[in-house]
């Protein structure tokens, strides 16, 4: 069984003077930042999927080992870097989990990310869901019993409705605090939670 982290950073940012998964986070490129946080998980490899700017980001932020994809596809909304992810890990037939993690969200704790892995390991459903307080979050792990239902679909996605329409069995993991802030505008830097 093999688990694989898909990070996706397709989206353009609103406000931010260059690319938002380039603003510093930590002394660092947010997305450099979140990728070296990822490949401390339990997973076996991270795949990290760029649209816009993906050139110029690839260029400027050090991804380590990670397999990089630029979504020609990224305007299309985030339904497209997901398929693009999931495209290349189908044709491994050792891959049984992914993970799938936003570029915008650096904060995620790895004991969260190795609890979500654990129950989709030890509980055996579609998919594995962490609820911070109350509220659906990210990351999400799904199972290869889901892909095919990420790969038809296209344009704007929710990934929590994706799940909640075809996934047969989800597991709830509860997290007791607040999920990360979500880097969407320059002023998230600045709010705390």
């Amino acid at each position: 069984m093999s688990t694989v982290a898909v990070v996706i950073a397709a989206e353009p940012g609103e406000g931010f003077e260059g690319p938002k998964y380039l603003v510093d986070v930590g002394g660092a490129p947010m997305l450099e930042h979140i990728v070296r946080e990822v490949a401390r998980w339990p997973v076996d490899d991270v795949i990290v999927v760029l649209g816009s700017d993906g050139e110029k980001i690839a260029e400027h932020a050090d991804l380590g080992s990670a397999t990089i994809i630029i979504d020609p596809g990224w305007r299309e909304g985030q339904a497209s870097p997901i398929r693009a992810a999931l495209d290349l890990i189908s044709r491994d037939r050792s891959v049984d989990l992914v993970v799938l993690v936003r570029g915008d969200q650096p904060g995620v704790e790895g004991r969260v990310a190795e609890a979500l892995i654990d129950a989709a390991i030890n509980a055996n459903v579609d998919a594995v869901v962490p609820k911070y307080r109350y509220a659906h979050g990210w990351p999400v792990v799904i199972g290869s019993g889901l892909w095919d239902s990420f790969l038809s679909v296209e344009g704007s996605l929710d990934v929590h409705d994706v799940i909640a329409t075809h996934a047969n069995t989800r597991e709830d993991v509860w997290v007791d605090h607040l999920e990360p802030r979500i880097i969407a505008v320059p002023d998230d830097l600045s709010s705390g939670r």
